[in-house]
């Protein structure tokens, strides 16, 4: 009973604490900085085509108070508190690191390829690389799970939005966050295994301001805009190095699901083609684009992925005995 207590404590401390966490979506500066790109977009694209104030563009009780909106935050109350399964990745990202490393040292007669201190172009590499391949492994999860008719489901509940806030980023099936955070911490496993081998030494606590440095500032210019009804879009060439709110609305569209799978970098999407830039200012619906949505209730977002991939499972295996 108290470790029940004290995990709930905990819950409600992480709550409040939201507002003044630097590494929170909803920490208070990337708010601000919500409203002040959003007063921007509202300046070059809206002004002129709405007669709403500002804050009435902004916060619009239409999308903030409608049923899918409402789904989200509930969603995003329910996966919060299941989070403690996300620190089986963790594990798993210290375990390969830490074996990898190893085997490697092991094999080069207990030394490493480069001995000696770290210094900030090491630590510089570490962070930009380890960067590089978190956000290569959420394309890569992205991709599959539109690319696979069998596990579609799981992220179909991500795109069955019909409006879009900054909580809907956390309106995902527990199966796909389990996935993606799994997948993510294997590969940056297997990266920090191999960068200890090259460069001797674990990196040490110093680096996670680093690490932290590259996400503050991903979330500082307009990640919460990425999901949300405001329009904003970044210039060629940056479109081709990272992906803008804009850019990830478009991924949204029903008719565009397959273009856009990156998180924070374009040069992934832009190295295997799934890479889309608009030209300007556009119009577009988001959603799955089917007649009835399949996660309309809060138990059919988390029910009805797990049913639909059970009848996609049972046509598969269906299909592969008749074959």
């Amino acid at each position: 009973m108290q470790e029940l207590l004290n995990y709930l404590e905990d819950l409600g401390l992480l709550f409040l604490t939201m507002p003044i966490n630097m590494g929170e979506k909803f920490y208070y500066v990337y708010v601000l900085t919500f409203i002040g790109l959003g007063w921007l977009s509202y300046r070059l694209y809206y002004k002129k085509r709405t007669r709403k104030n500002f804050f009435q563009f902004l916060f619009p009780k239409a999308i903030y108070w409608h049923k899918s909106a409402r789904i989200d935050y509930a969603i995003f109350i329910i996966n919060i508190v299941l989070s403690p399964l996300l620190l089986v990745g963790a594990g798993i990202q210290t375990w390969i690191s830490s074996e990898l490393a190893s085997f490697l040292i092991d094999l080069n007669n207990g030394a490493a390829l480069i001995t000696g201190q770290w210094h900030w172009l090491t630590y510089a590499t570490f962070i930009i690389g380890y960067t590089l391949i978190a956000d290569l492994s959420v394309y890569l999860i992205h991709r599959f799970h539109h690319r696979s008719d069998l596990f579609w489901p799981f992220h179909a509940l991500h795109h069955s939005a019909e409006v879009m806030t900054p909580v809907t980023l956390f309106r995902k099936h527990p199966v796909w966050n389990l996935s993606a955070h799994s997948l993510a911490m294997t590969m940056t496993g297997i990266f920090q295994g191999l960068f200890v081998f090259i460069f001797f030494g674990n990196p040490g606590t110093e680096i996670l301001f680093g690490l932290n440095t590259i996400y503050v500032l991903y979330n500082f210019f307009g990640a919460n805009l990425r999901h949300s009804h405001v329009w904003l879009h970044w210039p060629k060439p940056f479109a081709y190095l990272f992906i803008s709110p804009a850019m990830h609305q478009i991924h949204h569209d029903p008719t565009r699901l397959k273009k856009n799978y990156g998180e924070v970098f374009a040069i992934w999407d832009w190295l295997f083609g799934t890479l889309y830039i608009p030209e300007g200012y556009e119009e577009f619906a988001i959603g799955l684009g089917e007649a009835t949505n399949p996660h309309d209730t809060l138990a059919r977002a988390y029910w009805e992925p797990l049913a639909e991939f059970g009848r996609r499972l049972k046509n598969w295996r269906g299909r592969g005995v008749s074959s």
